[in-house]
């Protein structure tokens, strides 16, 4: 089964078939032009994944699922990669997803190889069963992170901000303690990734710089790499955010339908990840 496929069988009602959702982003770029990136959510059960995985796997990602590999961490690999390989059929439908591989480099992040995908990157986060992924080209950087909601976390993630930035977005955004700060972390996590830094840099560096909030979603800048937005999301128990360049070097065109429906999507994930 390709991502195409179990994409269109995602409107099924069974519980047990996958959800997906993407949401292409049109991209005003003055200096290269106007380019596509694809934003895909998806959940699905271990075992239906398990059993689809000949679908959209390649070969060097199916030997990374040895025997010794727990099963939360098998879960999070396939359905990582499931989601970033229905991001990439939608933005190249001339490609099969089986002949790109996502590998981990040396930080840990994911890269494209296979024949077709050159030019193109992938930024991908999952928490328990659902993921999300972002492919796009690579003359316009991305990363994307997803994380639960999880009041227990307020402490660390307190830790993890400073109190400027926990103080704009608290003006900006009416929600409990524990969304603000897991957006926050969300927003710096997507940031690191697209910088391709990952988490090794001191957190201050990371920081948000201001914040709007509307629609689809919360809008940030970042206070040391001025040349980024961000853009976090909210709906159940789960936070995602995705960073790219900011105008004027890229201008998202808005489409506020389309938003919409993935937040809803997003929030039927979530609903299903607290059934898992």
């Amino acid at each position: 089964m390709t991502c195409e496929e179990s994409a269109e069988s995602a409107a099924g009602p069974e519980a047990a078939s996958p959800l997906v959702r993407r949401l292409r982003l049109a991209l005003d770029a003055p200096r290269t032009g106007s380019m596509q990136a694809v934003l895909a959510l998806a959940s699905a059960p271990l075992d239906w994944l398990d059993a689809h995985r000949g679908g959209f796997l390649h070969g060097d990602e199916e030997a990374l699922l040895t025997d010794r590999l727990h099963a939360r961490r098998r879960h999070g690999l396939l359905i990582g990669r499931y989601a970033a390989k229905c991001a990439l059929a939608a933005l190249r439908p001339d490609l099969d997803p089986r002949a790109l591989a996502i590998r981990p480099g040396v930080l840990e992040q994911p890269v494209l190889s296979g024949a077709g995908g050159e030019n193109l990157g992938i930024s991908l986060s999952h928490a328990g069963p659902v993921a999300v992924a972002v492919a796009y080209p690579e003359a316009c950087p991305m990363g994307i992170d997803l994380e639960r909601i999880r009041p227990a976390n307020v402490a660390l993630l307190t830790r993890q901000t400073n109190a400027a930035e926990r103080r704009l977005v608290a003006a900006r955004l009416d929600a409990p303690e524990a969304e603000r700060l897991t957006r926050l972390w969300c927003l710096k996590e997507a940031l690191s990734k697209a910088l391709r830094c990952g988490l090794t840099v001191p957190l201050e560096l990371l920081a948000v710089g201001s914040a709007e909030a509307g629609p689809p979603g919360l809008g940030v800048t970042f206070a040391n790499f001025a040349q980024y937005r961000g853009l976090s999301l909210a709906a159940g128990d789960l936070a995602a955010a995705l960073v790219l360049p900011r105008p004027p070097a890229v201008t998202l065109a808005p489409d506020a339908a389309a938003w919409e429906d993935f937040r809803r999507a997003l929030t039927e994930a979530a609903a299903r990840g607290a059934d898992a």
